[in-house]
């Protein structure tokens, strides 16, 4: 007992410096012992723990032990001193300094690996290689342009850039000239739709399978600025020189009014998941929306959009099918800002957004955005409530319940369904963590290390899981912390419904209070009748149909009427 006490108190000691290792890099000697502690602050120690230290040593002198516990804490020590060298190793390339230089190293620790590069000051790009000629090939044609961005149906809006398919400028500057047009009234929604179903206006989101062959052809037609188009943690070249398509190669840059061509030939064993799209040509256009996604998709996956079941190229939801595995339904949520702290997005009437909502104190309304949308709870929806009744309640902004159906991601799904839910933080200002309510919503933190991911992930293929697996050899967690231009992948447990096959809406935001209340929030909603969009006779709500899954067809039954 004495023993488990001392060690106890010893350890207390070492755990304050592990925590300002990890959170301020303030120990400059991680090799110190325990006996140099105790003379730095031996002031602080009662006269008792000196005499029961002295007494524990006595009992392990005579079994035999003597010295058990110095061993134990020098290598604990050293340990911590090990990872004190790694932190300070990633230090320089990490942060440019500043007061809250160290603060980094707290979420790197987190998320179970250090995030910068691998050895200090050492930077890499591994060369690619051009595409044989007999490997499958996607080929998109991609442009990024200025474009008027809106956030919401009540008009509020910036001036933005974005990414976006040639064959869908057309259908985007038809819904920038709507939504500007819609400014004129304070009811008309413009071309935003609940839900951001099918809007051309939102970020690009492109695939290909585990050994096809991108291909890139891209033009810049942002007005007088440069641009790129990187695909982060891939192996794209340039294809007339064959260079690696980083921002340090001649050609990766792109003029206004000028083309040019990459390609990355995806390995066959490249691990499936989210890689950020974005332009290395300057910090601004990214900030404020010429961002995107890359998903690398299992071989031979077949893409679909989730409204009638017909082939599709980009879109933040879809329907992937595959012969050889379970079709599932993927979700691509973006987490970003608009501009840096001090931007102001604009509202109908073209003033500026406050900086501070006045009645909800939430900082940067319509500023903190999901897929180029934001729906904060104060400027616009509780501002009219206490316009018309004189009363405000903030509870009832967090659902459709009282102002109808947000304008966020509201991914959509049957009973069932397996979902992958892919996080791009596509702003570069602060961190964000998804967070989805609902009792059981989890996923596997490393999901490739799981030898049981796919019972995990279609346990409620056919009905309720009333024993859900306990054990797994990776931790499930239901909170996920993003950073600037990171990429995440989560395989929902039991798909969509959870395991106990319920319906309706699961809430999901940052859980940082001030960005959710400040626009960034949206709501899984998940169906247990098929959704025809004939509303309300064959849908519940007023959004497009929803088809099944090729491989779950017929499992969903239609609605019935009271009267039936």
């Amino acid at each position: 007992m004495l023993h488990r006490v001392t060690k106890g108190w010893t350890l207390w000691y070492a755990l304050v410096v592990l925590t300002m290792v990890l959170s301020f890099g303030l120990v400059t000697n991680a090799g110190a012992t325990t006996a140099d502690i105790d003379e730095k602050i031996g002031h602080e120690r009662p006269a008792w723990l000196n005499k029961l230290e002295t007494q524990v040593e006595y009992e392990e002198m005579m079994s035999g032990m003597e010295g058990r516990q110095d061993r134990l804490n020098n290598t604990f020590m050293k340990l911590m001193g090990r990872l004190q060298d790694k932190i300070q190793e990633h230090a320089s390339p990490a942060s440019s300094g500043g007061g809250f230089h160290d603060s980094w190293s707290a979420h790197q620790l987190g998320q179970s690996y250090l995030l910068g590069p691998s050895e200090a000051g050492a930077t890499s790009v591994s060369k690619g290689a051009h595409c044989p000629s007999n490997a499958p090939v996607k080929k998109y044609n991609v442009t990024s342009i200025n474009v008027e961005i809106t956030l919401n149906q009540w008009g509020d809006y910036y001036p933005g850039y974005m990414y976006v398919l040639d064959q869908d400028i057309s259908k985007v500057r038809a819904e920038e000239a709507k939504n500007a047009k819609a400014r004129e009234s304070d009811i008309d929604p413009g071309a935003v739709s609940s839900g951001l179903q099918g809007d051309a206006i939102q970020p690009l989101v492109l695939r290909a399978n585990q050994g096809d062959c991108l291909r890139i052809h891209f033009t810049n037609k942002v007005e007088d600025e440069d641009a790129g188009f990187q695909v982060n943690g891939s192996a794209m070249i340039i294809s007339s020189s064959g260079l690696p398509a980083s921002a340090a190669s001649k050609g990766a840059i792109v003029a206004s009014a000028e083309s040019q061509d990459f390609e990355w030939m995806i390995p066959v064993d490249e691990q499936e998941g989210s890689h950020m799209i974005m332009s290395h040509a300057g910090r601004d256009p990214s900030a404020l929306g010429l961002i995107g996604a890359f998903i690398v998709e299992p071989k031979g996956s077949k893409y679909y959009d989730p409204w009638d079941a017909k082939p599709v190229k980009s879109g933040w939801e879809i329907m992937v099918a595959n012969d050889d595995a379970r079709d599932f339904r993927e979700f691509v949520l973006f987490y970003h800002e608009i501009g840096d702290e001090s931007f102001r997005p604009l509202n109908r009437f073209g003033e500026m957004i406050p900086q501070r909502d006045p009645l909800t104190d939430a900082y940067r309304p319509s500023a903190r955005a999901m897929n180029y949308r934001s729906e904060p709870f104060g400027i616009n929806n509780l501002a009219q409530q206490d316009k018309k009744f004189h009363y405000e309640d903030e509870s009832l902004s967090y659902s459709s319940y009282t102002f109808g159906d947000a304008p966020t991601t509201i991914p959509r799904s049957y009973l069932g369904d397996p979902a992958k839910f892919r996080l791009i933080h596509g702003g570069g200002e602060v961190f964000h963590s998804h967070h989805p309510h609902g009792g059981s919503i989890r996923w596997t933190r490393s999901p490739q290390r799981e030898v049981q991911l796919k019972n995990l992930t279609t346990a409620a293929w056919d009905g309720p899981v009333k024993y859900p697996v306990v054990r797994t050899t990776t931790d499930r967690v239901d909170v996920e912390v993003i950073g600037p231009a990171e990429a995440l992948d989560l395989e929902t447990e039991c798909g969509s419904g959870l395991c106990q096959r319920l319906a309706g809406d699961f809430l999901f935001h940052c859980h940082v209070a001030h960005h959710y209340v400040a626009g960034m929030w949206g709501y899984w909603r998940v169906y247990n009748t098929l959704q025809s969009g004939n509303y309300p006779f064959g849908s519940t709500d007023i959004m497009r149909p929803l088809a099944e899954l090729p491989d779950r067809a017929g499992r969903i039954p239609q609605g019935q009427t009271s009267d039936q």
